[in-house]
């Protein structure tokens, strides 16, 4: 096949899978158009209701997250808005209005912004975990590891410098691996890693799933927190400093994320 044959025949192929898009999204209707009214006109408590009513409806994605988290920071329920700011973040995780309203937002805490890791190597892992998607971890270890491929094939043809050859397939095959690794973790921490956010003012941590156990210490609102288990109205986690212990479930927001659609998080407030 001739190459204009190969660019049209490539041309007309993505038009035909971007046709559906287009006339999926072809009436305008904006689902938020009624919450982001009311968030306009200062009405944040109903604004967030109907944010909410969004989420049910299956509407969750990040700029839904977003801009509920915005009209819960105006009703001062600190808590609640870093839940969402977090569920955001998962899903968009360089937006910079996210990012800035998330710390903004954790700084307000009682407790302040969360401390930093212990470890270097942690936080550095931790932050290149943040910083990208999965699917972005999942489409630059796939170009990787066919440049890889196609440098062992060339090795194997005895096509090109030899020396090149297995110098790029060595690194191309290594950085696919890191890839892989990094999009594992982020896989995991997203399917396996449940966090929750204090929404109350302060709740006691308890040494077991009820009022009659010993109190080991008090968490303030907006303090993030890894569950570990639940059983009945009691939720077992890990609180930011790294003690264990029981919370009352009522007093947790738990951080949901959405269904895997990436809408560019872009709120009203």
């Amino acid at each position: 096949m001739r190459p204009v044959r190969v660019q049209m025949t490539v041309a007309l192929l993505c038009v035909a899978l971007a046709w559906p898009l287009v006339a999926a999204s072809g009436d305008g209707s904006d689902p938020l158009a009624e919450a982001n009214a009311l968030y306009r006109a200062g009405e944040f408590a109903r604004a967030a209701e109907e944010y909410r009513a969004r989420l049910a409806a299956g509407d969750d994605g990040p700029r839904t997250h977003y801009n509920l988290a915005n009209a819960l920071y105006r009703s001062d329920r600190l808590g609640e808005a870093v839940a969402h700011y977090l569920a955001a973040a998962t899903m968009t995780p360089r937006d910079a209005d996210v990012r800035a309203n998330l710390s903004r937002a954790l700084s307000e805490r009682p407790a302040g912004p969360p401390p930093p890791s212990a470890s270097w190597l942690h936080a550095a892992g931790a932050a290149v975990i943040g910083h990208f998607t999965l699917s972005e971890f999942a489409g630059v270890a796939a170009l990787l590891y066919w440049i890889a491929m196609a440098a062992l094939l060339a090795l194997l043809l005895e096509r090109g410098r030899p020396r090149r050859m297995r110098q790029v397939a060595i690194v191309c095959g290594a950085l696919a691996l890191a890839a892989s690794a990094f999009g594992f973790a982020r896989w995991w921490s997203y399917h396996h890693v449940t966090r929750a956010v204090v929404a109350v003012e302060s709740a006691q941590v308890r040494t077991g799933p009820g009022e009659s156990f010993e109190v080991t210490q008090t968490v303030s609102e907006g303090e993030i927190v890894r569950v570990l288990a639940r059983d009945g109205g009691w939720t077992r986690a890990v609180v930011e400093g790294g003690a264990r212990g029981w919370l009352p479930s009522d007093a947790l927001v738990t951080v949901a994320y959405g269904g895997g659609r990436h809408e560019e998080a872009s709120g009203d407030g």
